[in-house]
């Protein structure tokens, strides 16, 4: 091998990280947004992966708009309900999408003032009842206090402590900045945010190649009489529906395309698995390519051609039926989840976890089948040949002990046997 798969981890690349640009009427929390602008009117999103979609404005059929804070207020005062009501792909989800309350990201303008207390002179780098104060500026969040509530810096008196925002804790600094000189503080100001509307779902992983397309409409319900939603007034009973909200989820490629490439299980975890044949193909050719798969295992093959696009998605937990059945055995497992196949075959390579012992299965669900390997004492790793598909690999320190089932016994006939009998003396010939 040209690399020990100890030394593909340290090896990783990393990845580049593109900004968003976002829609107006919805924003989408975390790491999980493609890209931010409608794409053919679809959202792109990863499988997988939750995803949180606050809602910023919201148009309504026979309203217009109306803002997902008003919508958060009404659901909050118990005037509305606001469900999902599936449009398309609704066997995709992998459970159904739920309407929260969520925080905008967006401020509203209105401040809060906020306190801190700091260290001053005569406080700086002191220990008092076991509480160390930091230097001159630090933030004291910590304060022994005697009976009264107040500081003391007398051991004995002490009773309890208080921390930043608990009950007492005003009384507690304000008595270290007015009566000891021993703090000072510090007003910053922060912006409030209103809550808004959020829809949270995500698409299953298929651990396929293709694109998955799923939407969604808000509908609104009136539960009380005297609501006025978008500055409309609208009756009880009534139901009100948003347009088509649509996303694509997807699979992202390969974060390199090389003779040499790895996909660690962080690049897995981002949804960066879809090997796209063809842009290989314009990098290698026809050549030799190795994938190594964290410092797990690593697949080496000539690339054909006329191979297909594969999904590597996969994951390294442990198989518990089969640890638990041999628990002096040390095992590494990997498992990929859409069973990628190549045209071409080739060979995976295996830590050699036991050494020259080092066995390796395929593994069904529910038969262990062994492979022929070979030993590679200079770089200690085990290679099976002849691999087109990877499904569910199992590396034993050992060879696994199976017990085999005998073969039941023809049960033994216990039916008498019949003597045959002489006829009595009765004088007959």
């Amino acid at each position: 091998m040209k690399k020990t798969l100890a030394a593909v981890l340290a090896a990783a690349m990393a990845l580049s990280t593109a900004s968003v640009a976002f829609a107006t009427d919805f924003d989408i929390d975390g790491a999980n947004l493609v890209e931010g602008d409608i794409n053919d009117g679809k959202w792109e999103i990863l499988y997988g992966k939750d995803v949180k979609l606050l809602v910023n404005d919201l148009t309504l059929e026979d309203i217009g708009d109306v803002s997902g804070s008003e919508l958060a207020q009404k659901i909050d005062d118990g005037e509305i309900e606001v469900s999902v009501v599936v449009t398309e792909g609704s066997s995709k989800f992998a459970a159904k999408p739920s309407v929260e309350i969520g925080v905008n990201k967006e401020g509203n303008g209105d401040y809060d003032r906020e306190v801190k207390y700091l260290v001053a002179a005569d406080l700086a780098n002191a220990t008092v009842g076991g509480v160390t104060f930091g230097d001159i500026g630090s933030e004291i969040t910590k304060i022994p206090v005697g009976a009264d509530g107040k500081y003391t810096n007398v051991e004995a008196n002490i009773v309890g402590y208080v921390t930043k925002n608990s009950t007492g804790w005003t009384t507690a600094a304000e008595d270290l900045v007015t009566t000891w000189n021993a703090a000072t503080k510090d007003y910053t100001f922060v912006e409030n945010h209103d809550d808004t509307l959020r829809i949270k779902f995500k698409v299953a992983d298929t651990y396929g190649t293709s694109d998955t397309t799923v939407g969604f409409k808000l509908r609104v319900r009136i539960k009380k009489s005297d609501v006025t939603l978008g500055r409309v007034s609208v009756g009880k009973g009534n139901t009100y529906t948003s347009d088509e909200i649509t996303f694509k989820a997807v699979y992202k490629e390969l974060s390199q395309y090389d003779e040499d490439m790895q996909l660690t299980l962080t690049e897995v975890d981002d949804r960066l698995v879809k090997l796209d044949a063809s842009d290989l193909y314009d990098e290698i050719g026809t050549d030799t390519f190795t994938i190594y798969f964290d410092d797990i295992a690593a697949f080496s093959a000539k690339l054909s051609s006329a191979q297909k696009d594969v999904n590597l998605f996969y994951t390294v937990d442990d198989i518990t039926d089969i640890s638990d059945a041999y628990p002096d055995v040390d095992f590494e497992m990997i498992t990929f989840k859409g069973a990628p196949s190549f045209t071409n075959s080739g060979s995976m390579t295996f830590n050699a976890i036991g050494g020259r012992d080092t066995t390796v299965y395929t593994f069904d669900g529910e038969t262990l089948t062994p492979l022929t390997t070979t030993y590679d004492s200079t770089y200690g790793t085990v290679t099976a040949k002849g691999i087109k598909k990877l499904g569910t690999f199992v590396v034993a320190s050992e060879v696994l002990e199976v017990e085999e089932e005998e073969e039941p016994k023809e049960p033994a006939d216990e039916t008498p046997a019949v003597e045959d009998e002489e006829n009595p003396n009765t004088g007959a010939c």
